[in-house]
């Protein structure tokens, strides 16, 4: 499992570009299996996912599946944060 704390210098950076952009973190969950993510972590790569529609029903791939637009809006800046920061994120150095 990819670690959710301080050991995890990514960890810092991504709940540093939430919470710089307003947004906040819940209780982690692992979503073993409605992402991607799953193939990564097979292969030991550590990975962090999250979505940034607050207070807004899970209706994945449902019939009326919706989001209202200040929380579109608003996901926007918070992938706009993360990326920026990540951006900055050195490069680990190799053993």
């Amino acid at each position: 499992m990819t670690a959710i704390n301080d050991s995890n210098p990514l960890w810092s950076v991504f709940k540093q570009a939430i919470t710089s952009a307003g947004g906040k973190l819940s209780k982690p969950e692992v979503f073993a299996s409605t992402t991607d993510a799953r193939f990564l972590r097979k292969n030991v790569i550590p990975v962090l996912g999250f979505s940034p529609m607050r207070n807004t029903p899970i209706l994945l791939h449902d019939h009326n599946e919706h989001l209202r637009e200040t929380v579109y809006l608003k996901g926007i800046e918070v992938y706009e944060s993360l990326i920026s920061s990540l951006s900055l994120f050195p490069e680990p150095s190799q053993p």
